[in-house]
Parts: structure tokens; sequence; C-alpha cells
């Protein structure tokens, strides 16, 4: 048995290392912890790219997740077939290939919103072609750059797009998208100040639109730093992402949220070197994600002190200052520094009820991109 706190693992001979593994309860506590955040599911919209599962996406339709954020076509699929109510492409789409399979997508589940995301002219001209062909309108939310300037476009530019896409007889206005995912505040007062400053712009367009008479269905706002703002106004929806497994580099900036670590890798000292105060673990990159800076990547659960210190494809050096290492042979798990891109390392993840039996398997349903 490995146990750390309350994280129990029975058998850890029994999975071969290294290995994602999902705490059900604590998955299923962070999911009503993000509903119960925001008044209900009803006023999320949860972005998937963090399990990529058909398994955890069922489990938030049945919490009364309202509709999900797709980075991914194979997204988009998975959670239509999971019975998502709403389901929004938020990677803008520039190759007819794509946005052709999103227009089948579409016609396969006609009852669901599906929506595309654009940002300028011509994203436009490739929806509304495809719309076109297929005698099928698309759906297209605006995307809002707020400042963080990767994708969207400005405020003041916005208007004139979103009455391009209200004029468009092969395109349907669906609404606004705003991503701030530039603002990482600690403190609580200044991040919800930065999340008003936002909704009041947003509030602004969607009131001016309205009053040259177009339609604004729904606007999405928010990732992790901010969704709940978003989620609790009126006529507004959040987007959370993280939050479903959480890891430690949110854990580490907003220690006032209620969320638990529920996807860990299941890890192995396989070599150790004492006069070093070093220990070998089988936690490389390919095993965790490597965008966090080397310290950040990777905390053993119990063991907080241990830094890693070096890592290559397959290996994970690790710091011990304690005065007596771990044997070789010895289990651990790390907790993510960033879990988003860590699932993609997998192809699915060993599920944990609270004794530490393993009692399913998550695949990775969306891991791939086709």
């Amino acid at each position: 048995m490995l146990e750390i706190g309350d994280y129990k693992i029975e058998d850890p001979d029994g999975l071969e290392t290294p290995a994602m593994v999902v705490f059900e309860a604590k998955l299923d506590g962070n999911i009503a912890a993000v509903c119960e955040l925001v008044g209900g599911g009803q006023n999320l919209v949860v972005h998937v790219k963090t399990h990529k599962s058909d398994a955890v996406t069922r489990k938030q339709v049945e919490a009364g997740v309202a509709g999900f954020k797709c980075a991914t076509l194979k997204e988009l699929e998975m959670v239509l077939d999971a019975g998502a109510g709403l389901a929004i492409l938020s990677y803008p789409q520039v190759q007819k290939l794509k946005v052709d399979r999103l227009s089948e997508l579409a016609a396969e589940h006609p009852e669901d919103a599906v929506c595309a995301l654009a940002s300028n002219r011509q994203h436009l001209s490739v929806l509304s072609a495809v719309g076109s062909e297929r005698s099928r309108p698309l759906s297209v939310m605006i995307d809002l750059d707020v400042g963080m300037h990767r994708t969207g476009v400005g405020l003041r530019e916005a208007e004139d797009l979103y009455a391009a896409i209200d004029a468009d007889a092969h395109l349907v206005a669906a609404g606004l998208h705003i991503y701030d995912g530039h603002e990482h505040m600690t403190d609580t007062t200044a991040r919800a100040a930065a999340a008003q400053r936002h909704i009041e712009d947003v509030q602004k367009l969607k009131g001016s639109l309205e009053a040259k008479g177009m339609d604004v269905p729904r606007v999405v706002g928010g990732g992790t730093f901010s969704f709940a703002y978003y989620a609790r106004t009126d006529g507004m929806m959040g987007s959370p992402g993280t939050c479903v497994y959480w890891d430690t580099g949110y854990a580490s900036q907003m220690p006032d949220m209620p969320f638990q670590y529920a996807a860990l890798i299941l890890t192995q000292v396989v070599d150790a070197h004492p006069d070093h105060k070093t220990i070998t673990t089988d936690l490389g990159y390919k095993a965790i994600a490597g965008d966090p800076p080397l310290k950040g990547r990777a905390t053993l659960l119990g063991a907080e002190e241990a830094t890693l210190l070096l890592q290559n494809e397959e290996h994970g050096v690790f710091h011990w200052t304690g005065e007596d290492p771990p044997a070789v042979g010895s289990y651990f798990l790390a907790v993510p520094g960033h879990v988003c891109p860590t699932t993609i390392r997998y192809p699915g993840s060993f599920v944990i009820d609270p004794a530490g039996a393993v009692v399913d398997y998550y695949p990775h349903t969306a891991r791939d991109r086709q």
C-alpha cells in the first residue's frame, strides 16, 4: 500500500510506472465545488483540454454543466457524443478541411448548439464558404482580445465584425467570447477588479449590438482565474478548465480556491546517489509537462521539499534534502505543475477509489486530434 495522507494506492506494483492516476472522490469533489462556486453548472462552459476524457465529460454533464469549450475537433466530437448542450470550438479555424468537419459535426447533432469562434474577416470567409456549400449556416461567436494579444479582435473593431456575421446569410451571430488569460492575480481583490473591468467592457459592447437590432444570445468569459466572476454575472457564463484536476501551478497562485489534486503521476525511484543527495525517478519530460520552470514541473506528495534538479526524456532527478533518502524501488505520487499538457502524455488514467483500489480506467478520448 502506498499511502500519503488520504491518497492511497492499494497495489502500486500492479501499475506500470509512470502512470497517470485519478482519485475519483477528489475529481467528483472538484466538479461539485466548481458548480457550487457559481450557483450551478448551468452557468458554466467548462474547458475539456485538461482531461480530454469522455468519462469525465459525462460526469460534468450529469452535474448540470451547461456547455463545453474545445480546443480541437476531436474534443468537440467527444463532448457532443457525451451529451453536451453547448459546444464551442474555441480555436480559430482557417483551414477549410477543418471547417468542413466542424459543419459535419454540427449537422450530426442538430439539437446541440455548436459554435465556432472568429476574430477576423478571413475566419468569416472560410466559415461562410462552407456554410454556403453545405446549405447549413454555421453559428459563430466573436473572440475578443482584452489584453492577451494571442487571438481575438479588439473591442473597438468587434462591433463591425459582429455586424458582418449578422449580415451573412450563411452564418449565425451566436454571441461573444472573452478570455483574459493574461490576468494572473493571486490577490483576490485585484483579481476581482480586473475581471469586473472586462465584464463592464463586454456588457457595453453587448448593449450596443443589441441597440442596433443584433441578437447576442450568449457571453462566455474567463479562465480558471476569473471564470467565477463571469458566471455570477447575469447574462454571462464562466469557463474554467484546470479546476477539474487542479495542479501546483494554479494552487500556488490561488490558495483561496477549494479544489484538490485529483490527477497525479505514480512514479518510482529507479536509482539513488546519496553522496550527491539525489534520487532518480522515471518522471522524465515524457511523463509530465515540461512547460513550467524545472523546479515547478513536479512536486512529490509528502516530500515537497524535494526539488527537481535534472530532467531528461525518461529520467527525473530530484535533490533530496532529508537525511534518509528513499530506497530504490520506492513509489511516489507526483503533482504536475501543469496538468493539462501532462494528460496527453498518457493514453488514459487509472481511477482510484478512496480505499486505494483501481476501479476503472478513463481513456483520454480526445488525446489525438483525428
